[in-house]
């Protein structure tokens, strides 16, 4: 049986290839490291990969160059991905931007176990795993094997003025710890009667913290992908519940990722998605910005949450960008697979992405957390010297002696973590895509009612990890 399916999946492949036509090469003939992307889906990975390459032609090492095969869309390049990938072919190089279950493929043996590439590693400059957030870098490990090396990450945080969660006697203290536990008690004014606020704003300028998202991280605290386990029980049932009716405060669709929106917010929120920093370097600047600067109004007297944990026990975190490398990979590739590897670990992107490099200029858009230890030190250093980024713009601020209240709330709640996600953004996951957000939304426009949204959710699930 397994041989037959084999040979269909090869000859599936083969026409598949064919197809194509134009749309890439094939990775397999090709001498460089290979990567898939297209233009009409937003990648960082690629920008990186781009980044890369001007390395090594500044270098000299042109034949360490990344080949980026471009596809005409997101649905062709997502459908040859899926069914190269289940061939045991495909590009050389993953991210977890890609609309692939990487959560099952882990459990296949479809990637490499990069610690076998660490340690067969003999050059100077060898990656010392000691010197990056552990709990991170662990993220990667299922079965005991490394399937993925994280780059960068973020916290999953919310941000309320104090007044206004003082009108619905919710928690003010710095860094209260929100979970699906304790959320009917913490808004349960609020449900009475909203007075003219919002619950959170949809806008996709949060950096992937919004109605449908909280949500979606209530739907993925119900699965154990590593131990493929599935409980959408009573208690999910009255959390999702409760969750729709503050969703239902807010304007948003779940079918797609909210737009951008040029205009002001016509309702205020309890909770403003667009100051859910994840580096102390942006929360301490925008924090710190003079009220006359005529950029979106910052908070008067900010309080940081956190973003609707499992339990009592657990700070999460979700990885930005994840890097995978093809199990059956050709050995003459696996050093050039080291090398990108060891360029994205390396102390010059760790500051640049997060703020600290020469290169740098402030941008919300990149608001990530290092995993190198002392890429992460620069920045709390530059959070607390937040006047120098002031003066580089010419902005004249009062002198800081010490961090806001809320900046050092999120340092405090970063250092607390100890569950880490493949994604941050749910909108790109493979599972939330193309499993929960339709049946979710199916609940939401009334065509099932909880009961069936949650069975339809665990025949779903496990369909989904143990296909």
């Amino acid at each position: 049986m397994k041989r037959t399916l084999c040979l269909l999946l090869a000859l599936l492949l083969a026409v598949v290839c064919c197809a194509c036509g134009s749309d890439g090469d094939n990775a397999a003939d090709s001498e460089q490291l290979t990567y898939y992307y297209t233009k009409e889906y937003k990648d960082d990975t690629v920008e990186k990969i781009q980044r890369y390459n001007r390395w090594c032609t500044s270098h000299s090492t042109e034949d360490m160059k990344i080949k980026l095969i471009e596809f005409d869309n997101f649905e062709t390049m997502s459908q040859r991905l899926n069914i190269e990938v289940m061939a045991g072919a495909g590009p050389d190089l993953f991210s977890n931007n890609m609309d692939l279950p990487f959560e099952h493929l882990m459990k296949t043996g479809a990637f490499y176990d990069l610690n076998e590439l660490i340690a067969n590693d003999t050059a100077s400059d060898k990656i010392d795993l000691g010197a990056y957030n552990q709990t991170v870098m662990d993220a990667g490990i299922c079965d005991g094997k490394r399937y993925f090396l994280p780059l960068f990450y973020r916290v999953y945080t919310l941000v309320g003025e104090k007044e206004t969660l003082q009108k619905f006697n919710m928690p003010t203290e710095q860094g209260y710890h929100l979970t699906f536990d304790n959320m009917d008690s913490v808004f349960a004014d609020y449900l009475q009667d909203p007075k003219g606020f919002d619950f959170m704003s949809g806008d996709a300028r949060n950096g992937a913290v919004n109605p449908n998202t909280v949500i979606l991280r209530l739907v993925n605290s119900q699965v154990d992908f590593n131990n493929q386990s599935v409980s959408f029980d009573e208690d999910f049932k009255e959390n999702l519940q409760l969750m729709s009716q503050l969703r239902e405060h807010s304007e948003v669709s779940a079918a797609e990722e909210p737009e951008v929106s040029d205009s002001k917010e016509q309702t205020p929120c309890l909770f403003n998605p667009v100051h859910s920093f994840s580096n102390p370097i942006y929360m301490e600047f925008m924090m710190s910005l003079p009220d006359d600067i005529g950029i979106d109004k910052r908070a008067d007297d900010p309080v940081l949450y956190s973003c609707f944990e499992k339990d009592e026990n657990t700070y999460s975190a979700g990885i930005v960008d994840a890097i995978f490398v093809r199990s059956n990979i050709k050995k003459e590739k696996c050093d050039k697979a080291l090398a990108f590897l060891k360029y994205l670990l390396g102390d010059h992107v760790q500051n640049l992405y997060t703020g600290t490099g020469e290169e740098y200029s402030y941008g919300g858009d990149i608001d990530y957390l290092p995993v190198l230890n002392s890429a992460y030190e620069n920045c709390i250093r530059d959070a607390k010297n937040i006047g120098d980024l002031f003066e580089m713009y010419n902005i004249d601020i009062a002198p800081k002696n010490e961090l806001s209240p809320v900046t050092q709330a999120l340092i405090d709640h970063i250092e607390k973590i100890d569950s880490v996600e493949l994604y941050f953004d749910l909108y790109n996951a493979s599972y939330d895509k193309n499993v929960a957000i339709p049946i979710l939304q199916d609940y939401w426009d009334g065509k099932t009612n909880l009961d069936k949204c949650a069975d339809n959710l665990t025949s779903a699930t496990k369909i989904y990890i143990w296909e």
